[in-house]
């Protein structure tokens, strides 16, 4: 190597020595920094760093086909979520029938000489209020009971006949007198208390009483006399032979025309005509001729 290169080598070594022997005399000349010093710093001057929003979520693909509201990114600092209760059902129950029994409803009670006649329909109830797995349907009647009540007696059932029945007649009747009739349903009905429902005897009906008046069975006719003393036909009704019964009374005024309930007040002429003054067994005042 000659000598010139020798010498610029020698020179090279000499200025890193003298720059490396600078940088350390100015590191040791750097005043040291306590640890606790540096932690204060950071926390008296902390570097916030804003982070961008999370993107959007995507709306659920709800399987129900129930249209929920898409979700939107939560703001930082700016909302609080809150936990929200939800009630949820238990297993399904299995859709079930409750029969109800229909109500009979008396059309008519119609009183004649030899009884009284009773028909009726059925009319089911109103629909209840039930729980969404029941179902409501009419139950089969399985019979009628006929309860009766004459003035202040206590009410009575008078017979019992089948669920295909819609008539009755009463033939235990008395005339002139004032009868109340009730037409209740027997069956089965569904116990919509208990659970599971179960069948139940049940015998309902209607409070309102369907009213029958029978008519009299006795009938008088003046058929003749004078002013002293007048001649009645009276006729009585035989419900076994379904036929007028007649006899003839001879009866002064003021006096009972026999057994018949009828009273002869008075007698009188009216050119020529004989006139009957009359009160029937209904308490009714009643004028008769002989014409």
């Amino acid at each position: 190597m000659r000598m010139m290169d020798k010498l610029m080598l020698w020179g090279a070594w000499a200025l890193m020595a003298v720059v490396g022997a600078l940088s350390a005399w100015k590191v040791s000349q750097t005043p040291k920094v306590e640890p606790w010093i540096a932690a204060a710093e950071k926390a008296l001057n902390p570097k916030v760093r804003v982070m961008d929003p999370p993107p959007a979520i995507p709306a659920w693909n709800n399987p129900w086909d129930k249209t929920l509201p898409v979700a939107r990114a939560i703001r930082p600092g700016g909302d609080v979520v809150l936990p929200r209760l939800m009630y949820v059902d238990g297993p399904p129950h299995p859709l079930m029938d409750v029969f109800v029994l229909p109500y009979p409803v008396v059309a008519e009670a119609k009183p004649d000489l030899n009884g009284t006649t009773l028909t009726w329909t059925l009319q089911n109830p109103p629909q209840e209020k039930l729980a969404s797995w029941m179902t409501q349907k009419p139950a089969k009647p399985e019979g009628f009971l006929i309860q009766r009540q004459c003035g202040d007696e206590k009410a009575e059932t008078l017979a019992k006949v089948g669920p295909e029945v819609k008539t009755f007649t009463d033939l235990s009747t008395e005339p002139r007198k004032t009868y109340r009739y009730w037409v209740l349903v027997t069956g089965k009905e569904t116990n919509r208390t208990a659970y599971p429902p179960v069948q139940e005897p049940v015998t309902k009906g209607l409070p309102e009483a369907a009213t029958a008046k029978t008519p009299s069975a006795t009938r008088v006719k003046l058929v003749g006399g004078d002013k002293d003393q007048a001649v009645l036909r009276v006729e009585t009704y035989d419900r076994t032979q379904k036929k007028w019964i007649a006899k003839t009374i001879v009866v002064a005024p003021g006096r009972d025309v026999g057994t018949s309930g009828w009273i002869l007040n008075g007698l009188k002429f009216d050119k020529f005509t004989l006139v009957a003054d009359l009160t029937d067994d209904e308490g009714v005042e009643r004028v008769q001729t002989t014409k």
